[in-house]
């Protein structure tokens, strides 16, 4: 039951994410319920406070292609 559970509020994420996303890129509004809103601003904080322990996705590319590069020499 817990899977379950957890597996929903996954979706429920991922949708919320998705129109977020959406919104940005299409710039074209969709009315959500304050509830989700509440919950896409607590996210957006908690990233913003942790941001130093993601890694950028530019830096991730200059390792992918310095690692690629690597194994093509040998």
């Amino acid at each position: 039951m817990e899977v379950e559970a957890r597996v929903s509020e996954l979706e429920r994420r991922v949708s919320i994410l998705s129109r977020a996303l959406y919104l940005i890129l299409f710039e074209e509004g969709e009315t959500l319920p304050k509830n989700e809103i509440d919950d896409l601003k607590k996210r957006l904080n908690n990233y913003r406070e942790r941001r130093e322990e993601f890694t950028s996705l530019n830096e991730l590319l200059k390792d992918v292609q310095s690692n690629t590069a690597q194994k093509s020499y040998k």
